[in-house]
């Protein structure tokens, strides 16, 4: 398994450590950033922490957790505050990878917390997630269907800087204010008082504090309420320093937030505290870095090779310098073809995958396979027809994968071979692809109706038992007629799946299994059968595995 520097780098501490790529921390510490050094010191910090780390660990990538707002995809920062002086416009990506001679990924801390809870915290289950950092400002992150939006201009999910009652909310509910007006009132400099202090003051009773501490609370519970109202996301997960008086701060949020969000909202919106606290910029970073890994699939054989140049043979490096010299042969040949024409064996080979942590040579050929399309989708110089079309499906389908989560799509493939027969309902533009659908399920042997009017639904009634799957389609999720027949079906103890690409729609809320697929108007061009076609690759995908059980069985 593969280790990653990660650093996250805050306006207070620059915490780093070192994490593999499953979100693991092997080792972690922390030190005072100095920030009013400038950015220059900052990362000259980065550089002499990480030369430390990579005496004692092979490490594959360097991640970067930053306050500032961030350009991820060239990881410069666009702007940051007079805290860090001479930070704005700083290039750490570039100046990283030259420097480490590794990949190097960049983002804005607050969305990395966001990325590290939808990951592997508490919103890893949510469809939609709004992660609210509080510490010496106040950040935030929107994801939707794991997927971070940055807006149109990186700032998307900047709650900090909404006006509540003629401020700023990060000027009224950020650890900082609390320690500001805490040291006015008892007559001290701020600096003779912390917040960790403040809260352990209220526990014993300081009135100063406890009064302090509520009026953040109120108008915290301002903000949060206006992401519940505008952004309706199913949960809000609340990160930062602060978080760690959880204990005493969660009681009286939502004390506070029972005034401010109406009782069926506030009921259907979660609220948590994040899981991972002080870890979370690294996770998210690391998170990041994997994102933006798997859409450079050429990069990351490069950085493979590259990582474990130390660990080849003479003829595994000759293998490795064949790979990036040709790395369009490799798809196309055998493993014994490949052996003979680098002059080695085809154990050797089979050794060289193993240490990259490849796996096999086929692993290899579709690594290749993949760099290679993925860099002809990514040539700007063609920009013909073919090319901006085919960019769209590709990027349609990948959104099945993020849209929906893998753990229902292997219950739903158990519970398919389970099943003794299946209906589809579905009106309307349906009935063809339900059509499509229906014949390649009876190839399988699965018995099999579609209904796609309300006279037809009505008449399959009798047909509902147990012992059956009802798939309802619906692009919109309003069509009534799938709907009623949805409840029908589960007042007869049919297992319901609705497939439709509105999230909220009404087919799902009465699904035992909900799918989605993306949306037509994703693409520039209205001629397009983005719906067709991303609903056979999702239903394709649920066949796919009876299709092997089947097979297994006449074998």
């Amino acid at each position: 398994m593969r280790n990653f520097l990660a650093f996250d780098i805050g306006g207070t501490l620059l915490k780093y450590g070192v994490l593999n790529e499953t979100g693991g921390i092997i080792e972690k510490n922390e030190m005072v950033t100095e920030a009013h050094l400038g950015g220059i010191e900052v990362l000259k910090k980065v550089k002499h922490i990480g030369d430390g780390l990579m005496k004692s660990y092979n490490i594959s990538g360097i991640c970067i957790s930053t306050a500032g707002q961030v350009d991820s995809k060239n990881g410069e920062i666009l702007y940051a505050s007079s805290l860090v002086p001479h930070y704005t416009g700083m290039h750490i990506k570039k100046e990283l990878e030259a420097y480490f001679s590794l990949p190097v990924a960049v983002e804005n801390d607050v969305n990395c917390v966001g990325i590290a809870e939808s990951w592997i915290g508490k919103g890893k289950d949510a469809k939609s997630l709004f992660c609210l950092t509080i510490g010496t400002g106040i950040g935030g992150s929107y994801i939707i269907d794991n997927k971070l939006h940055t807006g149109h201009s990186f700032s998307g999910g900047e709650i900090g800087y909404i006006p509540i009652e003629g401020s700023q909310l990060e000027e009224l509910a950020s650890t900082r204010t609390l320690v500001r007006n805490v040291a006015s009132e008892k007559g001290i400099e701020e600096n003779k008082i912390t917040g960790k202090e403040i809260f352990e003051l209220a526990l014993k009773g300081d009135d100063i504090c406890i009064q302090e501490i509520e009026r953040l609370v109120y108008y915290l519970s301002k903000g949060i309420a206006t992401i519940a109202y505008m952004m309706n996301p199913e949960m809000i997960v609340i990160g930062g320093g602060i978080t760690n008086q959880k204990d005493y701060l969660y009681p009286l949020i939502m004390e506070q937030l029972e005034k401010d969000i109406i009782p069926s909202l506030l009921r259907k919106t979660k609220i948590e505290i994040a899981d991972h606290l002080n870890d979370a910029g690294m996770i998210g970073a690391l998170r990041h870095f994997l994102i933006q890994e798997s859409l450079q699939p050429y990069n990351r054989i490069t950085t493979m090779i590259e990582s474990n140049n130390h660990k080849l043979t003479k003829g595994e490096s000759m293998i490795a310098k064949y790979i990036m010299m040709n790395l369009s042969d490799v798809p196309s040949n055998t493993i014994s073809e490949m052996a003979q024409k680098i002059n080695v064996s085809e154990s050797m080979i089979t050794r060289f995958c193993k240490k990259l942590e490849i796996g096999s040579f086929n692993e290899l050929r579709l690594m290749a396979k993949e760099a290679i399309i993925g860099t002809r989708l990514h040539d700007k110089s063609d920009t013909s027809s073919l090319v901006k079309v085919r960019q769209d499906y590709i990027n349609i389908l990948n959104n099945i994968e993020t849209l929906n989560q893998s753990n229902d799509i292997r219950l739903l493939k158990e519970q398919f071979t389970k099943a003794k027969q299946v209906l589809l309902y579905g009106s309307g533009d349906m009935a063809f692809i339900m059509n499509s659908v229906k014949y390649k399920l009876m190839k399988l042997g699965k018995p099999i109706d579609a209904f796609s009017n309300r006279y037809q639904m009505e008449m399959s009634t009798d047909l509902l038992n147990p012992d059956m799957i009802v798939i309802g389609l619906s692009l919109s999720g309003y069509d009534t007629e799938v709907i009623d027949m949805f409840q029908v079906a589960k007042a007869k103890g049919a297992m319901t799946v609705g497939i439709t690409s509105q999230q909220d729609a009404p087919l799902l809320e009465g699904a035992d299994m909900s799918f989605l697929i993306p949306t037509a108007d994703e693409v520039d061009s209205e001629l397009n059968s983005i719906s067709e076609i991303s609903l056979y690759y999702l239903l394709d995908i649920f066949f796919k595995e009876e299709q092997t059980i089947k097979t297994k069985e006449v074998i």
